[in-house]
């Protein structure tokens, strides 16, 4: 099986033309897109000041509501164009993709009728695969899922422990990495113990990450493959072959 990866859109509309041209040739199966459809604006900068400012973040700040108002639009214009790949496409929120509830609405409501499947918190089986999806950025102790998209390590455990029950070969989406060389973003972790953990207890054979746009690459945690296929609004993309155990990173 072929697998297109993409991750880290953040509403770059200008990206999505030249990238469905770029990979018009291209033989694939199915596509796996790891997170962040929005750009991180009003409503997660609010969020981010009230964090340091040690104070509850305000939902009826100036411009929030017109913003998620506005975000509506951004997503139907995603998953429409996505829906244009004509093939199996698995999808999970990034931290941005916020409020959570907005999310899921319109993603279902603009799914029904394409080939598209939010799996966050869910499975899909294809051709003796399982694939699951946890989305977000997963913290040890934190929740938030109105201004930004925040699980806790007893979320993604709660959320992917199932897992263990499938003798299913297994891939797994998660918007956040696993601490390691595919988290690097301008000299910064951006990943999560938590999920090394979680790879290492549920063992798939391949799991694709995004959130550190930097971090391009590939590498092994115990015997799964980890992939981060780069942000797509910075041109980056990947192709994974699952007989050949191959990932070709390309740029468009």
């Amino acid at each position: 099986m072929r697998i297109l990866a993409i991750s880290d859109y953040h509403a770059k509309e200008e990206v999505l033309p030249a990238f469905l041209e770029a990979i018009k040739d291209v033989k694939y199966d199915i596509v796996c897109f790891t997170g962040d459809i929005l750009k991180w604006r009003g409503k997660a900068t609010e969020w981010a000041n009230a964090r340091k400012e040690n104070r509850a973040p305000d939902k009826n700040k100036s411009g929030i509501k017109e913003e998620i108002e506005e975000n509506a639009e951004v997503y139907r214009k995603f998953y429409k164009e996505i829906g244009k790949l004509k093939k199996p496409t698995f999808l999970i929120p990034g931290n941005v993709d916020a409020p959570i509830g907005q999310y899921l609405r319109i993603g279902l409501e603009v799914m029904k009728d394409q080939n598209l499947h939010i799996i966050h918190h869910s499975f899909y089986i294809l051709n003796g695969w399982v694939i699951a999806g946890f989305g977000g950025e997963i913290t040890e102790d934190e929740g938030e899922d109105f201004f930004v998209l925040r699980y806790p390590r007893w979320g993604l455990t709660y959320g992917l422990g199932f897992l263990k029950n499938f003798k299913q070969k297994k891939i797994i989406l998660l918007h956040t990495p696993p601490v390691g060389k595919l988290d690097l973003d301008n000299g910064a972790h951006k990943g999560s113990e938590v999920v090394n953990d979680l790879i290492k207890r549920i063992k798939p054979e391949w799991a694709f990450c995004g959130h550190a746009h930097d971090a391009q690459g590939q590498e092994k945690i115990g015997q799964t493959k980890m992939v981060n296929p780069g942000a797509l609004k910075g041109n980056h993309y990947a192709l994974v072959d699952t007989d050949s155990k191959s990932t070709e990173f390309r740029e468009f």
